[in-house]
């Protein structure tokens, strides 16, 4: 009799913690969305199979005993539930909370994922190698880059290095022509094949500066069909534009790289090929004198913002999960249309409140991914994501 009881007791602390491991699994299953009904079956064969081979005894058709199958559910689970972080970092209160919270429906909310928590603090901790999904935070996007750079530009950088360029000026004033609402500077363009000088409007009006085909083709750049395309404002009303990406230009003596440029034929009057828009402009502290035809531009002692010229070649797309324990998930991935290396995106996710996630290093024809954990308090059953801030 004695023997009975001990065998039952153990049968039933087995039986727990062979629930627990099969609820663990299942919400490890889940936070990999892998489909419910297929992520039960391999959760509870991962358990329960283990625990028959450990009463198996060759030649014994003899049904194994309460106390020695309460031993094997206890051994199995146990090493199951202890062992857990080695092949899922982190995730073990997670998978127990979204275990316990899958049945807690069939329980009439009598269990919750806060069982799996608690189960979670009562297990010994074993660290893993894998780092824990980062929370989205929720302060505002920093004004400076990342300070890493890709390993190809950094090469490009240390050979420029040992050949001692000409030390770059902070400061430049141009002489401008016309009036003072519509004012031309030179500027010098690269292109794959050359440089050309050529006098554009200085527009504080336009997103993006433009330029005619004719100065494109010179330097040699083509259109394709399938360029990205933006609508703008013209002297001539609305008009769909293509946008091409210019590798540098020259304001005086200051250097701008990968810059977007719109395909404006009607843009280019008065003797000159297009208007230098915001995305070079804001590059600068600009002072317009117009007593003495003079524009000053010094650099910024900051990087600016580079989402105009970016965010055309950014494809984005974005999902959100919400968890039955009440944690939510947002996945965004951007894919890089441009010819050029992305050091940073900055995205902006906008549920209850806005919070920031960034995606860093994304090559040419890349795709990036950011997962960011948003707590339950920021219910983003709805949310949209866009871009906050892009660096070159």
């Amino acid at each position: 009799m004695l023997k009975q009881i001990f065998g039952s007791l153990i049968c039933v602390v087995g039986a727990a913690l062979a629930v627990s491991a099969m609820l663990g699994l299942l919400g490890a299953g889940l936070l990999r969305n892998g489909p419910p009904v297929l992520v039960a079956m391999v959760a509870v064969a991962l358990v329960s199979l283990p625990v028959r081979a450990l009463m198996y005894k060759p030649g014994d058709a003899k049904r194994p005993s309460l106390v020695v199958t309460g031993l094997a559910m206890v051994i199995w689970s146990s090493a199951v539930l202890v062992t857990f972080p080695l092949y899922f970092p982190g995730e073990r209160e997670s998978s127990l909370s979204l275990g316990f919270a899958a049945i807690g429906t069939w329980t009439q909310g009598r269990v919750d994922g806060e069982w799996g928590r608690r189960l979670d603090e009562w297990l010994p901790r074993i660290e893993g190698t894998r780092e824990v999904l980062a929370e989205a935070r929720t302060e505002a996007p920093p004004l400076t880059p990342p300070a890493r750079k890709p390993a190809t530009e950094s090469k490009k950088e240390g050979s420029s290095k040992a050949s001692s360029p000409a030390p770059v000026p902070d400061e430049v004033v141009l002489p401008t022509e016309g009036r003072k609402s519509a004012l031309r500077v030179p500027v010098t363009l690269e292109g794959p094949k050359r440089q050309l000088e050529v006098s554009m409007l200085f527009d504080t009006g336009a997103t993006l500066t433009t330029l005619n085909r004719a100065s494109l083709r010179k330097i040699g750049i083509s259109v394709p069909r399938d360029a990205p395309e933006m609508t703008m404002q013209t002297a001539g009303g609305l008009q769909t534009a293509k946008l091409v990406m210019l590798d540098r230009l020259w304001v005086g003596g200051l250097e701008v790289e990968g810059i977007t440029v719109s395909v404006c034929e009607p843009c280019a009057t008065d003797g000159t090929v297009g208007l230098l828009g915001l995305n070079v402009s804001d590059r600068f502290l600009v002072t317009v004198d117009g007593a003495r035809s003079e524009v000053s531009l010094r650099k910024r002692d900051q990087a600016t913002d580079r989402s105009g010229d970016i965010s055309p070649w950014i494809g984005m797309d974005a999902e959100g999960v919400r968890w039955p324990d009440g944690r939510s998930e947002v996945i965004v991935e951007a894919t890089n249309r441009s010819s050029r290396w992305i050091d940073k995106l900055t995205v902006a996710i906008h549920c209850r409140e806005t919070r920031y996630a960034d995606i860093l290093d994304v090559g040419p024809g890349q795709l990036g991914r950011v997962e960011v954990s948003v707590d339950a308090s920021a219910d983003c059953a709805n949310f949209r994501v866009e871009l906050a801030e892009a660096h070159w």
